[in-house]
C-alpha cells in the first residue's frame, strides 16, 4: 500500500487527515507530521524520516508538503538522503499540499497506482482545483434561469 505523509508548519496536517477522513472515511498508511512555533527544525527532520519508515510498505511513500523551500520541504529532503538508496528513489516530495491534492493521492492508494505514476497526476489536480468566482461575473441573463 502506499504510504504517505503529510508535513506542514502548525496543525495544518492534521487539518487535511481530519477533512479528508470526512470526506472519505478512515484512511489507512498516512501519519501527520507539523513543525510548531518555536520547535527544533532539525526534530521536524527526525519525525519525517520516522513517519517515511512507518508507513513505507515497499509500494512507495508520497510526502505532502505545505511549502516548497520551507521547513517541512527541506527537512523531508534531508531525511529522505538519510534513507536506503531502495527507499530514496520510492519516495517523492510534492509541494504546495491542498485538499484535493490529499484526496488524490489516497485514491492512487486505493487503486494500488505504481509510484512512478503518482505525482504528475496530483499536481494537476492540484492546479485544476483551482478558482476564483466574482458577483461580476453574473450576467444578467442569469437571473432569467429562476423564472417559473
Amino acid at each position: 500500500m502506499l504510504g504517505i505523509v503529510i508535513a506542514t508548519h502548525g496543525s495544518f496536517s492534521e487539518g487535511l487527515k481530519d477533512a479528508a477522513e470526512v470526506i472519505m472515511g478512515q484512511v489507512n498508511n498516512l501519519k501527520t507530521v507539523k513543525l510548531e512555533a518555536g520547535a527544533d527544525v532539525q526534530n521536524l527532520g527526525t519525525s519525517i524520516k520516522e513517519a517515511i519508515q512507518s508507513v513505507n510498505e515497499n509500494e512507495g511513500v508520497v510526502v505532502l508538503v505545505d511549502l516548497v523551500s520551507a521547513s517541512p520541504y527541506n527537512q523531508s529532503l534531508m531525511a529522505i538522503s538519510q534513507l536506503d538508496q531502495e527507499l530514496q528513489e520510492s519516495v517523492y516530495v510534492i509541494g504546495g499540499v491542498n485538499l484535493p491534492m490529499l484526496l488524490e493521492t489516497i485514491n492512487h492508494q486505493l487503486l494500488a497506482t505504481p509510484i512512478n505514476e503518482i505525482a504528475q497526476s496530483i499536481i494537476n489536480q492540484g492546479k485544476q482545483s483551482m478558482g476564483v468566482w466574482h458577483v461580476s461575473d453574473m450576467s444578467d441573463d442569469d437571473d432569467d434561469d429562476d423564472d417559473f
